[in-house]
């Protein structure tokens, strides 16, 4: 529910017209309080603004942490997609290897088709295994 939130209020200030609307209040604070003082009203505050600069201090910290929690999400979600993908990647060479293996054995059975050893045919018919591919992988990089 949160992050749900987080995410629509970072996309909203994401966009071009979020940053239109708070240029436009932060030129109508300004103009509105140099336009009390002129008429000898009293202004919310006097040039340089500092409550405006505080304001908008609290609004920038609260955007940037706002993004990093959102970025977080994003980075947990590409996490998981790389899984699933990694799973699917290593099923589908699970199940080509045993395609191989069954049209291997298939050339083998029929007596009308030329019987011959073919080697790749044979180490294309071994699945590979994930867990030393990946240990090969993490070691390569440590190189």
């Amino acid at each position: 529910m949160a992050q749900r939130l987080a995410n629509r209020v970072t996309d909203a200030l994401g966009r071009p017209g979020a940053l239109m609307i708070v240029l436009v209040l932060v030129i109508f604070w300004m103009i509105g309080n140099y336009a009390a003082q002129r008429a000898g009203v009293t202004a919310l505050e006097e040039a340089p603004f500092p409550e405006l600069g505080l304001i908008l201090t609290v609004v920038a910290l609260l955007v940037a942490l706002l993004i990093l929690t959102t970025q977080r999400h994003e980075q947990a979600l590409a996490e998981k997609r790389s899984q699933l993908t990694l799973q699917i990647a290593i099923l589908s060479e699970r199940k080509i290897a045993k395609l191989i293996g069954m049209l291997d054995d298939l050339r083998i059975a029929l007596p009308s088709v030329p019987s011959h050893r073919d080697l790749e045919a044979e180490e294309m018919a071994i699945s590979a295994d994930p867990i030393a591919t990946m240990e090969l992988i993490e070691a390569q990089a440590q190189e």
